[in-house]
């Protein structure tokens, strides 16, 4: 199934809560990507998404692999590389991604800070451009920095066929995400996603500075 989107997957260094935002012209993004896990990290599959290489990613980080060994031994058996973008993040925050030749241009990856952007069939780079300089220049909780970022994305025009769904997520116990809103049909899916965050916001803030006081206090379980 081919699922072309633009995305994110980072970590804060605040809490060490790992998070994920994407977007994209087909209903429903939320339930194939991204995959997070509270400790261990994150995997992205898009392009011709495959969604089983999340979970398989996530079982190999639990090992303790790094990120760049994860991402290799993904690949290494996957006859449909070439048609994938596959970014993973490991517990240090640490990122590998890659961007298969075969996939729909424009498309390509960024590797930052704690973060890793991938997107195809963009309408061009400054999609990921913009989507960078809106995460590094943001602040607060991570939640509201992915949704920073996929806003910038979508203004710069996003997926060059249109808009469907997003979805956002931040984990921090197992079980428990902190953050999980998505919007699976709409005309405007990235403003839609900030409509449901904002209404909510206030529970999610309250939330977030417990958290942080959690980890000072080395009482987060």
């Amino acid at each position: 199934m081919k699922l072309n989107t633009f995305s994110i997957i980072a970590r804060c260094p605040d809490t060490g809560n790992f998070g994920g935002a994407v977007a994209t012209c087909f209903p429903g993004v939320g339930a194939y990507s991204p995959h997070i896990e509270p400790n261990v990290g994150a995997v992205v599959t898009q392009g011709w998404v495959n969604p089983p290489l999340g979970q398989e990613g996530l079982d190999h980080l639990k090992q303790g692999r790094t990120a760049n060994e994860t991402l290799n031994h993904l690949l290494l058996d996957d006859p449909g590389k070439e048609l994938r973008q596959v970014s993973v993040m490991d517990s240090y925050g640490n990122c590998a991604a890659y961007t298969g030749v075969e996939n729909d241009g424009y498309k390509g990856h960024r590797i930052g800070d704690q973060y890793s952007i991938q997107g195809n069939l963009l309408t061009g780079p400054e999609v990921i451009d913009d989507m960078a300089a809106a995460f590094e220049n943001s602040s607060g909780p991570l939640a509201e920095r992915l949704l920073t970022a996929l806003e910038a994305a979508d203004a710069a025009g996003g997926d060059v066929r249109g808009k469907q769904s997003s979805a956002v997520k931040v984990v921090a116990v197992d079980q428990y995400p902190f953050v999980d809103f998505r919007v699976d049909d709409h005309e405007e899916p990235v403003r839609e996603l900030r409509r449901i965050y904002e209404k909510n916001k206030s529970v999610l803030i309250e939330r977030y500075y417990e958290w942080i006081d959690a980890v000072k206090e080395g009482t987060v379980f």
